[in-house]
């Protein structure tokens, strides 16, 4: 019950913490900014398009370093010891506290997630319609991917989603894959900021996987070993067709290292020395 106080009271400060909020403006002017092509394509049809634009907000490589970048910087201070962390370690064991910072970790890349799904429905209320289906506009984004390259660096709408994936399908997913993904970032922070001593280490190895997926995305061989290029539908295998990892390759995957950083978590927790950072 105190990890989840501990984690409770870390989201809590989302809501005054400038560096956060800073981040979620972001996240939410590029998410407006990217899927403004489909708005204008669904005005030229004269039609409204369905509300299912969240599994395509990263399948663009460089767009997914964008809306990758502040998770790294929502996590950036790890292991997350302001002002007041000292105090709540004195008041419970090291054990608790590093479960309610993992906790934390988990609940915040869900809320970011969330955040970025609704967003993409409420920023383009004006021009979406509800329908069970992708819709004229989603679909002809797909079949005829030369009708959004008029309008520079917009969203993508791979066929191969649109063809192998219901709407509902394709949701679930892409909020389960881009959830994980956001976790194994913030854990890999989180280890290798606690281990180093630092604010620098973890997030440079974050970086660094983020920026990988923009090489490797479109070689199918090479994403097996790029965790942020799986949060992507349209770099997972559909029914053995491509050579891309399997849903089943990556969702073990992401488990098995979420696992084994949140193992590493409580052994390097144990030799954490009770400092305190400025809040930024």
């Amino acid at each position: 019950m105190r990890a989840i106080r501990i984690c409770i009271q870390n989201i809590r400060k989302w809501t005054y913490n400038k560096r956060i909020i800073l981040c979620i403006c972001f996240g939410l002017l590029f998410t407006y900014s990217y899927t403004g092509g489909l708005r204008l394509l669904s005005e030229s049809m004269g039609m409204k398009m369905s509300p299912w634009l969240y599994p395509f907000l990263i399948t663009f490589r460089y767009m997914k370093i964008v809306f990758m970048a502040p998770v790294i910087f929502i996590f950036c201070d790890a292991p997350f010891m302001d002002s007041n962390q000292p105090y709540v370690m004195l008041r419970t064991k090291r054990k608790v506290w590093n479960t309610g910072q993992i906790l934390y970790i988990i609940a915040g890349s869900l809320l970011y997630s969330f955040i970025l799904m609704v967003a993409t429905v409420m920023l383009n209320i004006g021009h979406i319609r509800w329908s069970p289906y992708w819709g004229k506009v989603l679909g002809m984004a797909a079949v005829n991917p030369g009708k959004l390259s008029e309008y520079y660096t917009t969203i993508k709408v791979p066929a191969i989603v649109v063809r192998y994936y219901t709407p509902l399908q394709a949701m679930i997913f892409a909020f389960i894959l881009m959830w994980l993904s956001f976790i194994f970032i913030g854990l890999i922070i989180y280890v290798l900021n606690m281990a180093t001593k630092t604010k620098l280490a973890g997030v440079l190895v974050a970086g660094f996987f983020v920026l990988l997926t923009a090489f490797v995305d479109g070689y199918p061989i090479i994403n097996w070993f790029s965790p942020i290029s799986w949060n992507s539908l349209n770099n997972i295998d559909v029914a053995g067709m491509t050579t891309f990892p399997t849903i089943t390759y990556v969702l073990g995957m992401y488990s098995i290292m979420i696992i084994v950083l949140i193992v590493i978590t409580y052994i390097v927790s144990a030799r954490q020395e009770v400092y305190v950072q400025e809040e930024v």
